[in-house]
């Protein structure tokens, strides 16, 4: 008998550390419930957070893609826009040259009209001229006949 009071006290501390262990691991098992409700709250808030992200995320690549397009839209109209200007560049150039080519025959065409015009004038000044040295020539001549016959003729004699 003391041996079954010794086993039945061995026993009773036994059940009494067991209580002590459940009573422990209960409370552990309290706090993993807690630690597990908490794990599930964080959880949501991150789903609800990477589902806020991924909006944000969505809107930019939205974004993004329309300044892209928008920046390629404005390049293509740049390089028309280059193209128009070269193109009036290039025709008012060829429009210039063709009137500064048909001003320079109109100016060449003067000048060979005034040129002519000024061999006319040149050839009538020279006929004149040609008409008035003959016309010198003769009043010399008559200057030197009668300057001859006034010194060899007697002036007298021949008025009386």
């Amino acid at each position: 008998m003391a041996q079954e009071v010794d086993r039945v006290s061995a026993l009773a501390d036994d059940v009494s550390y067991l209580q002590q262990d459940m009573a422990k691991i209960g409370m552990l098992v309290d706090r993993l419930d807690i630690t597990i409700d908490k794990l599930a709250e964080v959880s949501t808030s991150l789903s609800q957070l990477l589902a806020v992200h991924e909006t944000k995320i969505s809107a930019q690549d939205a974004i993004v893609k329309n300044v892209s397009d928008l920046v390629e839209k404005r390049r293509e109209e740049m390089e028309q826009n280059i193209k128009l200007l070269h193109a009036r560049i290039s025709s008012g150039e060829k429009e210039m040259e063709d009137k500064l080519d048909d001003r320079a025959e109109s100016i060449l065409e003067e000048l060979k009209e005034m040129r002519a015009e000024s061999a006319k004038q040149h050839e009538a000044l020279n006929n004149r001229i040609t008409v008035l040295e003959k016309w010198m020539w003769v009043v010399v001549g008559a200057l030197a006949v009668l300057n001859f016959l006034g010194g060899n003729i007697d002036l007298g004699a021949f008025l009386s």
